[in-house]
C-alpha cells in the first residue's frame, strides 16, 4: 500500500495526475483533513472524484492549535492502519508534518515534494520554515522545482543524491491542457459587459506567513468605488467575515462554491492575489496578475524578473495597476489564454521521470 496525505489544495491538483501511475505499483490510500472554515482541500478531492479518508483537522493559526491537530491526526493515522490491518510501504506528501513524522516513526520511507523550503528568496538557515525543519530531515527522497536552489534541502541533512529537481513549475502539470469550461460569470449572474477581476486572499495562517496584511481587503473597497468591474473574491478560509465586510459593496461577489480552473481562468481579465499558487497559475496562463504578498519566495522573484507579474504594497498601487490593465478592455474581444510555456517548462511538465524515480526507489526497499 502507498499512502498519500494531501493537506493543501495545491497538492490535490498536483497529485491527481500521479495517483493513477502509483496505482500501477500498489493500491493507494489517500488521507486529508477538514475543519470548520478549512474545507477547500476536501472539496477539491471530491470535485475530482478522488476517494480520501478524512483524518483530523486544521489547527488554525496558533502554534498550540496546530500542534494539537497534528497529534490528533497522528492518532487517527494509526487507527486507520489498524482498520486496514496493514502498514503502508511508502509515504508521499507535499506539506504534512504529522504524516511525515508518523511514517518515519513506523519505518515507512518518506517521499517529499517540497517547493517552499524557506520563508524568503535568499537562502539562510534562519529562513528555513518550521515545516521544512520538521519534515526534510526525515525524508528519504525529496523532489523540488528548478527555481529553488538545492542548498535549501541539503542544508537540512538530505543527501544530495536524494534531492531531485524537476524541470517545470508545478502549475504547468494541471493547466497545460486547460480547456474552457462552464463560464462562472454566467453561472453566478455577473455582467458580461464588464471586465472581471478575481481576488484571492493570502494564506495568512500558513507556517511561512508572519502576519495578515490589510492590502487585499483595503483594495476591495477602492476597486468597488473606482472601477466598473465584476470583483469576485475567492476565499482562502472562512467566507462569512468576507460577506459581512464586503458583500454589500457594489459589484463585489464572494464565491461560496469550489470551481475547477477551467470554469474561471478563461473568463477573467485580471487576478489580484495574495498567495502563491493562483498567482503562478494566472501567470502561466498569460493573465495579467498583481501580487500583494507580504513576502517574496523564489517563485515570486522568478515571475517578477521575467515580467510575468506586478507587485503592489498598498491599495492605491493595486487600484492604479488595475486601472492600467483594464483601460483597453473590450467586451467584444474574445479572451484567449496565452500559456507562458517557455518560462514554466524547461522540459514538458509530466510525471514520467518522477514516476520512474519513485518506482526505482520503491524497488530498492
Amino acid at each position: 500500500m502507498i499512502w498519500l496525505d494531501i493537506t493543501d489544495p495545491k497538492y490535490v491538483l498536483f497529485f491527481k495526475g500521479l495517483i493513477p501511475r502509483l496505482e500501477e505499483l500498489d493500491c493507494v490510500l489517500v488521507t486529508t483533513r477538514e475543519s470548520e472554515g478549512y474545507s477547500e482541500c476536501l472539496r477539491l478531492l471530491e470535485l475530482f472524484g478522488i476517494k480520501a479518508y478524512k483524518i483530523g483537522g486544521y489547527g488554525g493559526s496558533s502554534k498550540l492549535g496546530k500542534f494539537q491537530a497534528r497529534l490528533e491526526r497522528q492518532r487517527g493515522f494509526l487507527e486507520l492502519f489498524h482498520t486496514f490491518k496493514e502498514i503502508p510501504r511508502l509515504f508521499i506528501t507535499g506539506a504534512s508534518v504529522e504524516g511525515v513524522q508518523t511514517a518515519y516513526g513506523l519505518g515507512i520511507p518518506v517521499v517529499n515534494f517540497a517547493d517552499t523550503p524557506i520563508a524568503g528568496h535568499i537562502f539562510s538557515l534562519d529562513s528555513v520554515t518550521i515545516l521544512s525543519r520538521l519534515t526534510l530531515p526525515l525524508s528519504s527522497l525529496v523532489f523540488y522545482p528548478f527555481v529553488v536552489p538545492k542548498i535549501c534541502y541539503t542544508s537540512m541533512g538530505v543527501d544530495e543524491k536524494h534531492c531531485i529537481s524537476y524541470d517545470f513549475i508545478d502549475v504547468a502539470l494541471w493547466l497545460k491542457d486547460l480547456k474552457n469550461g462552464e463560464d462562472f460569470r454566467q453561472k453566478f449572474g455577473l455582467d458580461l459587459a464588464l471586465p472581471t477581476i478575481l481576488v484571492r486572499e493570502e494564506e495568512y495562517k500558513a507556517h511561512y506567513v508572519k502576519q495578515k496584511l490589510p492590502v487585499i481587503y483595503e483594495s476591495l473597497a477602492l476597486l468597488s468605488e473606482h472601477l466598473d468591474a465584476n470583483i469576485v473574491v475567492m476565499p482562502r478560509y472562512e467566507s462569512e467575515e468576507l460577506r459581512e465586510d464586503f458583500g454589500s459593496l457594489k459589484n463585489i461577489y464572494i464565491l461560496e462554491e469550489k470551481l475547477q480552473p477551467s470554469e474561471f481562468y478563461p473568463y477573467i481579465d485580471l487576478l489580484i492575489g495574495g498567495g502563491g499558487t493562483m498567482n503562478l497559475e494566472s501567470c502561466y496562463l498569460g493573465i495579467p496578475t498583481i501580487s500583494t504578498r507580504s513576502l517574496f519566495l523564489f517563485h515570486d522573484i522568478y515571475l517578477l524578473e521575467n515580467g510575468l507579474m506586478e507587485h503592489a504594497t498598498n491599495a492605491q498601487e493595486v487600484l492604479k495597476l488595475a486601472q492600467k490593465t483594464l483601460r483597453d478592455f473590450d467586451p467584444q474581444s474574445p479572451r484567449r489564454l496565452n500559456p507562458q510555456t517557455k518560462f514554466f517548462e524547461k522540459e514538458e511538465a509530466g510525471f514520467e521521470k518522477i514516476y520512474g524515480q519513485i518506482k526505482e526507489f520503491l524497488s530498492s526497499k
